[in-house]
């Protein structure tokens, strides 16, 4: 078998435990190089690096100040060097076989949520790389979504500077089937590839807020970090 990022040969030797367990592939190296986090203290809620430990950051203030429908936000690794080349092949390369490694990565129970929902891609981008970077790790994990939103998003987000990102009007809207139903009392989860500002969960959640969810909770594949 042969690691999905790397290509190398894995060399496993067989044990009584992987008689009955599906082989990963995905080599050890690679693994710890896509699950390096950087160290020192963070921010309790975003997971941003901080100077000194505390449970909202300034980024988080200022985010909760105009979108306060967040309730906690995970993540599952870092956006360190190895998975900022990741996420550039698996997006930009149209390596489509990495959403496996993504959701190999990913440990996340979701079986609290009533809803799972993947950050949308505008109909250019879709056209472009031909799938949803963030609902195919979805399909290979086997957890079905719903598709709430539509965007009207036209500019790639890593063309954007941080200060673009935060003060960008919101692309997000409700698609036509939905926006009669009422999801009280239930608890949904927003998927999306990178945290970076945090402007786009935000903004996805402010719209997903009018259908009355009881609780909203982020899920990131990475996040950046900057201090």
């Amino acid at each position: 078998m042969r690691c999905l990022y790397c290509h190398s040969v894995i060399a496993a030797e067989p044990t009584l435990v992987s008689l009955f367990k599906r082989d990963e592939p995905l080599c050890l190296t690679c693994r710890e190089k896509l699950t390096f986090k950087f160290p020192g203290e963070r921010c309790g809620r975003c997971h941003q690096l901080v100077n000194k430990k505390t449970e909202v950051c300034s980024d988080c203030e200022l985010l909760i100040g105009v979108y306060p429908h967040i309730n906690k936000i995970y993540t599952v690794t870092d956006y360190n060097e190895e998975t900022k080349m990741l996420m550039h092949r698996y997006k930009f390369v149209k390596d489509y076989a990495l959403a496996e490694v993504l959701a190999l990565l990913c440990s996340f129970s979701f079986k609290p949520y009533h809803a799972v929902v993947p950050i949308p891609v505008s109909t250019v981008r879709l056209k472009e790389r031909t799938y949803n970077q963030t609902s195919a790790v979805l399909d290979v994990l086997g957890i079905k979504y719903a598709e709430l939103l539509g965007t009207k998003k036209s500019k790639r987000q890593s063309d954007l500077t941080r200060h673009e990102r935060l003060n960008s009007e919101n692309p997000f809207y409700l698609k036509e089937n939905v926006r009669a139903d009422d999801f009280s009392g239930m608890n949904i989860v927003i998927i999306d590839d990178i945290y970076t500002t945090g402007t786009t969960v935000h903004q996805a959640a402010e719209i997903i807020s009018t259908l009355n969810f009881q609780n909203i909770d982020v899920l990131t594949f990475s996040k950046t970090q900057h201090i």
